[in-house]
């Protein structure tokens, strides 16, 4: 009887080490932690520059910027250097109005390739509404809110399913007494 819980337990102790071990592994790179402007902002004027913040140094010459409009054409690809966790790409000249992806891939402190991108609007784009001042100011940086978020949820899962599985022997436990 206890033998057979001892058994679950043991085994559920075991899954959720692993997944909680894998976790901390897969969220030890580099992420981005914020940008200026923000990631889906509405602007009513071009940015100087394109800021993206991230949790740990970057390796400078290994960086690659594309800035692409909203038809996935590449439109700029500036070099930039990283100073420190920071890169900042300079926005070019006499872009019209529209909607543009600034898409990176930058290696972290830890040698790990980081990819990803932001979108941003510049003035009213066709098929685009809503009011352009409500957006937020492209001097404040803004979180990413994603960065982290893989980790929480699967403590969250395993937390979840150590609950259930205690559950279940506990039921075990009381069925084999009575």
């Amino acid at each position: 009887m206890r033998r057979d819980a001892f058994r679950v337990l043991a085994v559920a102790g075991v899954l959720v080490a692993s997944a909680l071990l894998g976790a901390g592994q897969a969220t030890a790179h580099s992420q981005l932690i914020s940008t200026i402007p923000s990631d889906g902002a509405l602007l009513n004027e071009p940015p100087q520059s394109v800021v993206l913040t991230f949790d740990e140094a970057l390796i400078p010459e290994v960086d690659s910027i594309s800035i692409n409009d909203a038809a996935g054409n590449v439109v700029a690809s500036p070099a930039v250097e990283p100073v420190g966790s920071t890169l900042t790409v300079p926005w070019p000249a006499g872009l019209p109005d529209g909607v543009y992806q600034v898409a990176y891939r930058v290696v972290s402190g830890d040698g790990h390739p980081v990819i990803g991108a932001i979108s941003f609007t510049v003035g009213m784009a066709a098929g685009t509404a809503g009011n352009v001042s409500a957006a937020p100011s492209e001097s404040d940086p803004v979180p990413v809110s994603a960065a982290g978020g893989g980790g929480f949820v699967l403590l969250l899962l395993a937390a979840a399913v150590i609950i259930i599985l205690l559950g279940i022997v506990v039921a075990i436990s009381r069925r084999r007494r009575g």
